[in-house]
């Protein structure tokens, strides 16, 4: 035990920003041995106090909910989805389970959804996931199962996915087959979008960002006009949240991937997404800032805008793209409740393309309320010019 106390605080804690120590607790440190039931009791009895201190517990729902969640799990035990529509007809031929109207099913199905039992989105009313766990086995497929591998005339589709993290509609069929997921598709895919699991480049092929494995070069915007560099720093930041914004702008913002003679501009680290207009770019990395001036806020989301030569970066297009995104990072990181500010906006103050030479340092917005700023992070001082940085974002300031 003593063991683990120590992995505990020197390996976990020393690494975590202090927002976070709040939600550890050393009581919740448990060392256990290979086929031994050595503190599986004292793992347990932690286990129950650690889910009845979330917050729906002990909340009093009205007895027709609790009669509501008897049918639906009578339900799961012979179907993982069922229609709204089916179950408001059933429910209100019901009598004897209380519930009169669609405005108290919804709710009642919502506050399923928010305490997991369930996957409903109220706004669309379509289809209910009454196993989540179904949802989950069938992507984990998508990640995880390499057995069609041998299946050489797949073999082409399988490289494209776990390099790439390009689905083709044929593969997934292929690797869904053994199971009931293929007769349910469609649906399967419309709420892996929804929760930001994938993206749809085509109703024939999805990107599946946790897969892709490529590597950026800065070369890729050779003979592009960028503009200077849009940061959303963090104290913490999980990859996932970079991941699901990249699908986010995908599926709800009609942007679509980059596409060279060479390939799809989609990387481990960066996306590249051309805009609706076609002409007009954005590239969506995510950085690992391990310099002194960045110890507070190391993480950092940045984004920047591109257009072939000799093209010029139209600003309110920009700008409006700054309030996009940053509405869906927003969104993302609803769930960092510790913390009074989920990141802080700011800009790098060197002009240059994504992973150049010129990288600079990122400057709190709030501190570029002038015409010059006298920059002292980077290794030689320089006066930033404010209007060079602010003009592709802020497109009010200088019109």
């Amino acid at each position: 035990m003593l063991q683990a106390l120590e992995f505990f605080h020197n390996k976990i804690c020393e690494h975590l920003p202090k927002e976070l120590l709040i939600h550890l607790d050393e009581k919740r440190v448990f060392a256990f041995e290979k086929e031994s039931d050595k503190n599986i009791k004292d793992l347990k009895t932690c286990l129950a106090s650690t889910v009845k201190s979330q917050r729906h517990w002990g909340e009093q729902v009205p007895i027709s909910w609790t009669k509501l969640e008897s049918a639906l799990r009578k339900l799961q035990e012979s179907s993982n989805i069922y229609p709204f529509g089916e179950l408001l007809t059933c429910v209100l031929d019901t009598p004897d389970l209380g519930i009169k109207n669609e405005e108290e099913l919804i709710n009642a199905l919502t506050f399923f959804h928010e305490t997991g039992i369930i996957l409903f989105r109220p706004k669309i009313k379509s289809t209910i996931i009454l196993n989540v766990q179904w949802l989950v086995d069938a992507f984990k497929l998508i990640i995880l199962d390499e057995t069609h591998v041998k299946d050489i005339q797949n073999l082409e589709q399988f490289k494209k996915l776990n390099r790439h993290g390009l689905l083709s509609s044929e593969l997934l069929i292929k690797l869904w087959e053994k199971d009931d997921f293929h007769q349910h598709k469609d649906i399967l895919v419309d709420h892996m979008k929804q929760l930001d699991m994938l993206a749809e480049i085509s109703k024939e092929m999805w990107y599946v960002p946790c897969m892709n494995k490529q590597d950026y070069s800065s070369a890729t915007l050779k003979n592009c006009q960028v503009s200077s560099r849009l940061c959303f720093s963090f104290k913490f930041l999980p990859f996932d949240i970079y991941h699901r914004l990249v699908v986010s702008c995908i599926n709800n913002l009609e942007m679509k991937p980059w596409e060279r003679e060479d390939g799809i501009c989609i990387y481990h680290t960066v996306s590249i997404l051309i805009c609706t207009d076609r002409i007009h770019r954005v590239l969506i990395g995510i950085r690992y800032n391990n310099e002194s001036t960045h110890t507070e806020y190391p993480y950092s989301i940045e984004i920047q805008t591109n257009v072939t030569n000799p093209r010029e970066i139209n600003s309110h297009l920009t700008s409006k793209l700054k309030k996009d995104i940053s509405e869906n990072i927003t969104l993302l990181t609803q769930g960092f409740s510790s913390w009074e500010r989920h990141f802080h906006v700011g800009y790098r103050c060197k002009l240059g393309p994504f992973g150049g030479n010129q990288e600079g340092r990122i400057i709190a917005e709030e501190d570029l309320n002038g015409t010059e700023f006298d920059c002292h992070k980077c290794r030689e001082c320089h006066v930033v010019n404010v209007k060079s940085i602010l003009c592709y974002w802020e497109v009010r300031l200088f019109t």
